[in-house]
């Protein structure tokens, strides 16, 4: 990583709140990978749409259900749901 060694371990998470607070999520991850936080690194690339590398970090936590949820969703962004298919549902779900 190319992070400067200068900074210390109490820069480097002030470093990735701040990148936080500006929505860079996936960098912000980056630096808690590097500081060895990696739940905090799987919450941020959950929260930036990385949601491929965010489950692969929850499956070494051993937390299956946001490994699940986040490919979930992965999915869901690959094939969303049509205007039609929303009213089809809506239709099924309220007959009459």
């Amino acid at each position: 990583m190319s992070e400067n060694p200068i900074l210390s371990k109490d820069e480097l998470i002030a470093k990735a709140a701040r990148l936080e607070g500006k929505k860079l999520y996936v960098k912000a991850a980056e630096v808690y990978k590097a500081l060895g936080q990696l739940d905090k690194a799987a919450n941020a690339l959950e929260l930036g749409g990385a949601h491929e590398p965010a489950a692969e970090l929850y499956d070494k936590l051993g937390e299956k259900e946001k490994a699940a949820a986040c490919r979930k969703r992965l999915e869901e962004e690959k094939n969303p749901q049509t205007w039609s298919d929303l009213q089809a549902e809506f239709v099924s779900d309220y007959p009459g």
